[in-house]
């Protein structure tokens, strides 16, 4: 379920930037914007700009379920392997099971982008307006008609690229060894740990040569090569931050986790939240990319926000006159990436429900209410989302040590313009689904029989 419901969504987001395509490369289209005045290419430009971010995104997102899903399912490829099957019938089976899953949740995903579309395109042509001197203008539309090749083309690619997701997982499944029936996690996630140490801390390392090397490099003669180079640092600074937080974000969650318990030990009023620490960390062990896309998606925003309002106060306060910012395509481009990374991370959590039933159930035997049951995955939500925000500190942190230093050269004092209360709701969306997510997968059973919970788990 958890595939299905990623695979319907993301065709929801490529149907509409089709359907949007199309519809603006239509010959009624054109000719009413060229009777305005205007570039009829400038609005189809919007739609393959979100769908190629959009096609990026769900390779990532449904590699990285695809990718949970094996782990989830490692020790029964394992099982498998040990009544006799082939590598080849293993990946076979994945494949099988990745078509069923792809089109079962491309087909509705397909239908719902039709409706999808008549909201969005407004939102499209808002955004391709700026780059039009004088906006839309008299521009009068022809009335939108959904196309069957935008559905059959978006039913298409969610079901290619749900596929060629699956193509790293599936020779990940075949190449599991049927001695790993009988080993355990700890063995497993071993493999592997030194490459994505070496690789995600080359990442790091070049974001803070990014960040320290801007930072102490010679002022520009000219203000606006200054503030570009400034600018320009900055996001690359965060891009390669954000990238090596996401590949160490598995590394580093259990340290994490490991520090926080030490801190809470000593205080008995958060006894609970120090054994849902534990839980947590076996979590995200269990699950490796359960946080680190949050964490990235909240890093990555941060840094651009911070960087467009940064530059915008600075050049302000260096006595430069500039426009009102219209920051509408960098909110629904951030958005997208946001709600991807958010829908993986829940995606991940649902594909551990069977275990949560089990736990729940072990923790009432223990001696907890349905009420500490409720206190202890809130404390677990928190601890999670917690870690995300300490990994996006990261490339936010090192944007804001070059934002400061180039800030100086320009104005003579440090200007730095972090978006708090945006970052704030973010942090408090993020927490709302990884609570409610896990939630639900338990409500229904905290109540019930804890023999019927161990018998169903």
């Amino acid at each position: 379920m958890p595939v299905i419901v990623v695979i319907a969504l993301v065709t929801v987001l490529i149907g509409t930037c089709m359907n949007q395509f199309v519809w603006t490369n239509s010959p009624g289209f054109t000719q009413a914007a060229t009777r305005a005045g205007l570039d009829p290419a400038a609005f189809g430009i919007v739609s393959v700009t979100i769908y190629v971010l959009v096609a990026v995104l769900s390779f990532f997102a449904l590699t990285v379920v695809g990718s949970a899903t094996v782990e989830r399912t490692r020790g029964t490829f394992a099982q498998w392997r040990l009544a006799g099957a082939t590598p080849r019938q293993i990946r076979s089976a994945l494949w099988c099971l990745v078509a069923v899953a792809s089109i079962t949740g491309a087909l509705p995903g397909s239908l719902v982008s039709i409706g999808a579309s008549a909201a969005a395109i407004p939102v499209f042509n808002q955004m391709a307006a700026n780059s039009f001197p004088g906006g839309l203008g008299d521009f009068d539309p022809p009335a939108f008609h959904p196309s069957f090749l935008a559905w059959a083309a978006s039913f298409s690619l969610g079901t290619i690229t749900c596929l060629l997701g699956a193509f790293v997982p599936s020779r990940r499944a075949a190449a599991v060894e049927p001695v790993e029936a009988v080993r355990g996690l700890a063995v497993r996630r071993r493999r592997g740990a030194w490459g994505r140490w070496v690789f995600g801390g080359l990442l790091l390392l070049i974001a803070v040569t990014f960040s320290l090397g801007g930072a102490f490099a010679p002022a520009a003669l000219e203000p606006g090569v200054e503030a570009a180079g400034m600018v320009n640092a900055a996001i690359q600074a965060g891009l390669f931050a954000a990238a090596g937080v996401y590949v160490l974000g598995p590394e580093l969650i259990p340290i994490v986790l490991a520090l926080i318990r030490v801190i809470l030990r000593p205080f008995r009023a958060v006894a609970l939240g120090v054994l849902a620490t534990r839980a947590a960390r076996a979590d995200a062990e269990a699950n490796a990319n359960m946080i680190a896309p949050l964490a990235a998606a909240l890093g990555l925003g941060g840094v651009i926000f911070t960087v467009l309002r940064s530059y915008q106060t600075t050049m302000q306060a260096a006595g430069f006159e500039l426009a009102v910012p219209n920051y509408s395509d960098t909110v629904v481009m951030t958005g997208l990436f946001g709600f991807v990374c958010l829908l993986t991370s829940v995606a991940v959590i649902m594909l551990s429900g069977r275990d949560a039933v089990r736990e729940q159930a072990v923790l009432r035997s223990a001696g907890m209410t349905p009420g500490q049951v409720l206190a202890f995955t809130a404390w677990r939500s928190v601890l999670l989302t917690g870690c995300a925000v300490v990994f996006a500190l990261i490339p936010i942190g090192l944007g804001a040590t070059l934002l400061v230093s180039r800030s100086v050269i320009l104005t003579g004092h440090p200007i730095l313009d972090i978006p708090w209360t945006g970052l704030l709701v973010a942090v408090l969306a993020c927490w709302g689904a990884l609570f409610l997510v896990q939630w639900l997968q338990v409500a229904s059973w905290v109540r019930r029989e804890i023999a019927v919970s161990l018998r169903r788990a």
